[in-house]
């Protein structure tokens, strides 16, 4: 099955509203109409997701929340729910981030409660979930997960392979690691959910990324994804050098081998 490459960034804590606009004008034009070989998702810091979410409209773009609180209700000082991010603007959520589950002390059972709090409120979940540092990858931990959810509701989610020690990191994992994390993961949900399911379910690597190692990365058939390179929410971001996919990238052979050969 061929599929689009998937490309997420998370802008985290980084960007204001006039940053944010100004990096979706250079990178709309940087990226062209090679734009459409990509699906995009932004995930903007809240304050500026409205305002992203009108300046990419019309366009093959999608913008995304950083996170949702499940409820119930909506007594839930300084959280967002999956109706407020949609009201926003939002098409797509993440859930079980690293660093919202050591802030939230969040365990599998929590995240489930937030993916099926997206489903409900017509959102796409982006399921992050790896190893924890130390420990081996077990994606058996997907029937916590996904506890409630059925085939077609996996068919519309994204998954990101995230091991905790790749957080912040210089370099990404090995190619050859992150490509097993990722093929455990179509296999599981596959064996669960059928093939086809597992199939049309979106499934990248969410560690970070340099631009010395991004060409690596893209030379291993399994990446169809783009995250932020090096530490994340530490400077500004730019169409240049970081979460947005250069014109020149979208059309190099790497990539077009990845629409041919994607996991």
């Amino acid at each position: 099955m061929v599929r689009r490459p998937f490309a997420l960034a998370n802008w985290k804590m980084a960007m204001t509203i006039p940053q944010s606009l100004a990096f979706v004008r250079e990178f709309l034009a940087r990226a062209g109409p090679d734009l459409a070989a990509v699906e995009v998702v932004l995930c903007p810091p809240y304050t500026a997701l409205a305002a992203v979410a009108a300046a990419v409209r019309g366009t093959p773009i999608a913008v995304g929340g950083q996170d949702l609180w499940p409820g119930p209700g909506q007594a839930h000082t300084g959280a967002i729910s999956a109706e407020l991010l949609a009201d926003a603007g939002a098409t797509w959520v993440m859930v079980g981030h690293w660093e919202v589950r050591r802030r939230l002390q969040e365990d599998d059972g929590a995240v489930n409660r937030k993916v099926r709090a997206a489903l409900e409120g017509g959102l796409r979940p982006i399921l992050l979930f790896g190893e924890a540092a130390g420990e081996t990858f077990d994606p058996g931990r997907l029937s916590v997960l996904l506890d409630g959810c059925d085939g077609e509701a996996v068919a519309r989610m994204a998954f990101v392979y995230e091991p905790e020690g790749a957080i912040g990191q210089s370099e990404p994992v090995p190619p050859a690691h992150a490509a097993a994390g990722c093929r455990a993961i179509r296999r599981w949900l596959a064996e669960r959910f059928g093939k086809e399911a597992a199939g049309q379910a979106r499934i990248i690597y969410g560690g970070s990324v340099r631009r010395s190692t991004r060409r690596r990365c893209w030379r291993t058939p399994m990446w169809t994804a783009w995250g932020p390179p090096g530490g994340a929410g530490t400077r500004r971001r730019s169409p240049k050098s970081s979460p947005g996919l250069p014109r020149g990238c979208l059309t190099c052979q790497a990539l077009q081998k990845c629409l041919a050969r994607s996991l």
